[in-house]
């Protein structure tokens, strides 16, 4: 299935073929990699065939995910609204299947857009693929996709293990963490050597893979029986564990975009930035901290909640000045070119800012115990994930399938991606899940106001216009982005899956 059984012969016109023995030599494998100094970024079409094939499976993967998260989300959102419910019950269905079906495929989406986003930097710098290279990258997809497919078809079947972002059977974590780690090997065999001496999104993406073996681990301490029969303690853990999950592939997202950046400035200064390292700094405390905005109601010290709340800021307030920087950057391109890339990334700049208003409100320790809970933290986690991590990440897809089609049809090919159309349609899509957001936020803060007018001393009842009118708000604005985000699958497809081996050699 996967496919790259690249002949050992193989040669390209920019890399060497190295004698057999050699390439099945894992203590060889390191005379193999280019002097960081000496390499040159590479064509879409000059990358390694097997490379190629790797960028671009994991964008299908991505858009697979995508995929599943919006047929998750909309029968969710659906599902809200009171006189729908039953018909889902009648089937079998209810929020315990489909809310981790959304969850575990949104956050799959993201790691598999960052993945594909490092594969195409190894086609500039990975010089010849090894026998060693070929192997893992075969049990690194076939592992995922074997987990994938049982994940989607234990949760629609009611199994799974009714945790945050990792709600699925831990078996499928194993086959997960075999993948991750076949994975971390082929990105560090190329990076190791003067890592520390290349540009800061190789550090992020280094970090954000380490993260995440620490933290998926982390998060499964809850099989260990002294830790489940602690709910304090296992509650504490998995926010903990859950907190930096998200800056793993928050940093997978902040690499990304200044790699993108820097490919289509042509500028490979900003890298080096004050700024970038800054975000990494940033990014990376609060991948320590984060954990303290999920978990105000349990007992800690409230000064963990105030460092929690002052480093978050900090890091979404560098965020939003890299995210502009970048955008100046790619903005010097000739008009028309890499329009919906530049339009992707704008967006994420005007997100951020929103989310920065917004994580600054319920962030604040009195006003997170309002909206816990709420619709409120659902728009704001939604409002993040899709309006920066995925627009960061669908910008630079874009900018990636837009390369793949000037390799195999020409440089006119690529124009398609560059439409008033595509343009019109990031558009839309920005502005559909800005109502949903909105709404969400207007919904939670209804809420949990009334919710603390009433408490502790009467049962808590929504107002009859909220009862009303939230499930069927939430379905519409929901069904509304649900039509845009698949046009831009209907784009994005039909180029991603069109040549299968990708490049011209048989991968």
């Amino acid at each position: 299935m996967v496919g790259v059984q690249v002949s050992e012969s193989y040669v390209t016109s920019n890399h060497l073929l190295a004698p057999l023995f050699v390439i099945m030599n894992p203590t060889l494998e390191r005379e193999l990699v280019p002097n960081e100094t000496s390499s040159h970024l590479l064509s879409f079409a000059q990358g390694h065939p097997v490379r190629q094939f790797a960028t671009i499976m994991f964008i299908r993967g991505g858009l697979i995910a995508i995929a599943v998260t919006l047929v998750g989300g909309i029968l969710a959102a659906l599902y809200s609204v009171p006189a729908l419910a039953p018909s889902f019950q009648s089937v079998g269905l209810d929020l315990r299947q489909l809310r981790p079906i959304h969850t575990a495929f949104a956050s799959a989406w993201i790691f598999l857009g960052g993945v594909a986003v490092v594969h195409r930097w190894l086609q500039d710098h990975g010089g010849v693929v090894t026998w060693g290279d070929r192997w893992r990258l075969r049990v690194q997809v076939l592992s995922w996709a074997a987990a994938g497919t049982g994940i989607l078809l234990t949760l629609s079947l009611g199994v799974g293990s009714g945790r945050e972002y990792v709600g699925f059977h831990p078996i499928f974590s194993a086959l997960i963490l075999v993948g991750w780690l076949c994975y971390l090997w082929n990105f560090f065999r190329i990076s190791g050597p003067n890592f520390f001496q290349r540009p800061v999104y190789i550090t992020m993406w280094g970090v954000g893979m380490l993260f995440f073996v620490v933290t998926f681990v982390e998060q499964h301490l809850y099989l260990i029986p002294s830790f489940f029969g602690n709910p304090v303690q296992d509650l504490q853990v998995q926010w903990k564990a859950t907190g930096t999950l998200v800056g793993s592939f928050n940093l997978f997202v902040y690499g990304s975009v200044i790699y993108i950046g820097e490919r289509i400035s042509r500028d490979p200064s900003y890298g080096h930035s004050k700024i970038a390292y800054a975000l990494f700094a940033v990014g990376l405390l609060n991948s320590f901290t984060n954990f303290a905005h999920h978990t105000y109601h349990l007992p800690q010290d409230h000064l963990v909640k105030w460092i929690s709340f002052v480093v978050s800021m900090a890091e979404i307030t560098v965020l939003c000045r890299a995210v502009y920087d970048v955008w100046r950057l790619v903005s010097v391109a000739e008009s028309g070119e890499f329009s919906a890339t530049r339009d992707s990334f704008a967006a994420s700049k005007y997100w951020t800012v929103f989310i920065l208003f917004s994580a600054i409100l319920i962030s604040i320790p009195p006003l997170n115990a309002i909206i816990h809970g709420t619709y409120a933290v659902t728009g704001h986690a939604m409002g993040a994930t899709i309006g920066i991590d995925s627009m960061i990440l669908l910008g630079a897809i874009i900018w990636i399938l837009g390369e793949h089609l000037r390799a195999r049809e020409g440089d006119l090919a690529a124009e398609s991606f560059n439409t008033a159309g595509m343009r019109r349609i990031v558009l839309w899509l920005n502005l559909s899940v800005a109502a949903l957001v909105v709404w969400l936020h207007v919904s939670g803060a209804v809420t949990g106001v009334t919710r603390v007018i009433l408490s502790p001393g009467e049962t808590y009842v929504p107002p009859a216009w909220l009862a009303g009118s939230n499930g069927v708000l939430f379905a519409v604005t929901g069904g509304v982005a649900t039509v845009f985000f698949a046009a831009l699958l209907w784009r994005l497809c039909p180029t991603a899956f069109r040549y299968w081996w990708v490049s011209e050699e048989r991968a």
